[in-house]
């Protein structure tokens, strides 16, 4: 595959400015969505395989509808119209707690006492928390303890896995990567084949793949997801970058020396170059997704989108995308960008056509706010945070309060 220039290509097509702008507001906001957002992102990258991709509908405007009371800046995971997130930080009690999805208000809280990174996930009527040493399930209606059990800890609040086939939650450490049954938290295994895992693994038919290093050396491994097996090991040529694995059905996607790589599944051979970038920029991919034929890859440049086999651009943004985070939903692609065409010199969350990077709307967060969590995309609803509002933001389809 021939080496692109991410960056000198024009933008595809022409953005319509038609789409809502809508400017957050540092007060509170208090209006529910129109109704209860359905659909689930139920882990750090949407699902077991990373894929960032979920099979809804993003709200038709992105005004702000309301922000919680409760501070958190770490992602949270929805499912069935509730929104679980945590607040844990050295000056707040490490609680988790449950939203309601369409007004924000609190469902339930449990005092963890607990600090730092960690990791949540929503799989089989549990909610679980990893944190410090601990993976707690806790009852999503009422967020009573089921079980803890002890583990090595979690690096990062993004290595945390549940698979859904199995019931099977993975937490990853510096260590390697432990296996706990949803239901009762029974250890199934651990392996320190892999460690200092650099982002999520991703779980496919069977299989976990991971990103760390393997006798001191930066390697993509896939372990069985039954016994934690090592079934074959694969050298990358860079460090780690940023963004997570991916795995499809046609292989496994790694971003290796600012290139998109395609793994088979199988064997762990080396089956093509997907995508590169431009190596004189230095341009690292911060975010992949992947869903129905097209990889989507955000970095601190720009915003591209390529088909999944044969590495042909489909459309791209040359604009900052300044946080990782991306989600796809069926017709809609969401990330953070600051993009000069319809927005200079602000930062926004906009969404655009999946199939041809047009610009469907965006919101505008004002000078004084930073995002501290991506967003989160779930049917009606796209959920956010911010350094100056502390709590949870909700967008959807209400009118504009400014």
């Amino acid at each position: 595959m021939k080496r692109r220039d991410f960056l000198s290509a024009a933008i595809v097509g022409a953005s319509t400015l038609s789409g809502c702008l809508s400017m957050l507001s540092s007060s509170h906001s208090d209006t529910p969505l129109p109704d209860v957002p359905t659909g689930a992102w139920t882990q750090y990258g949407a699902d077991e395989a990373n894929t960032f991709a979920t099979n809804v509908s993003a709200p038709s405007q992105g005004n702000l509808a309301w922000t919680s009371e409760v501070f958190t800046r770490w992602q949270p995971v929805v499912s069935d119209g509730t929104v679980y997130i945590t607040n844990f930080d050295p000056s707040n009690d490490g609680s988790a707690i449950a939203l309601d999805a369409q007004d924000g208000t609190e469902q339930w809280r449990t005092t963890l006492n607990a600090s730092g990174d960690h990791g949540t996930a929503v799989l089989n009527d549990r909610f679980f928390v990893a944190y410090d040493t601990e993976l707690v399930a806790l009852d999503p209606q009422t967020g009573e303890r089921i079980w803890t059990e002890p583990t090595n800890g979690p690096d990062s609040s993004e290595l945390l896995v549940a698979d859904e086939a199995t019931g099977t939650v993975l937490v990853a450490s510096t260590g390697g990567i432990e296996a706990f049954r949803a239901a009762n938290g029974e250890k199934r295994w651990e392996t320190d084949t892999v460690r200092q895992l650099a982002r999520s693994p991703a779980v496919y038919d069977g299989r976990v793949f991971a990103v760390g290093k393997v006798d001191g050396a930066p390697s993509l491994v896939a372990v069985s997801l039954k016994d934690g097996t090592e079934r074959w090991r694969s050298e990358l040529t860079s460090a780690f970058e940023i963004a997570a694995p991916v795995a499809i059905q046609d292989g496994v996607i790694v971003s290796d020396d600012q290139t998109l790589v395609v793994y088979d599944r199988e064997t762990g051979d080396r089956r093509r170059e997907l995508y590169s970038f431009d190596e004189t920029e230095d341009v690292i991919p911060q975010s992949v997704a992947a869903d129905d034929g097209t990889v989507f890859v955000t970095s601190e440049s720009g915003a591209v989108a390529v088909d999944s086999e044969t590495g042909t651009e489909r459309w791209r943004r040359n604009a900052p995308v300044y946080n990782p985070g991306i989600c796809v939903g069926t017709e809609t692609v969401v990330f953070p960008i600051d993009d000069p065409e319809f927005s200079p010199g602000t930062k926004t969350i906009s969404v655009f056509d999946r199939e041809s990077g047009e610009m469907r709307w965006h919101h505008v967060l004002d000078w004084a706010h930073s995002m501290t969590v991506p967003p989160v995309l779930v049917d009606g609803a796209v959920f956010y945070t911010t350094s100056s509002i502390r709590g949870l933001a909700a967008l959807g389809d209400v009118p504009d309060q400014r």
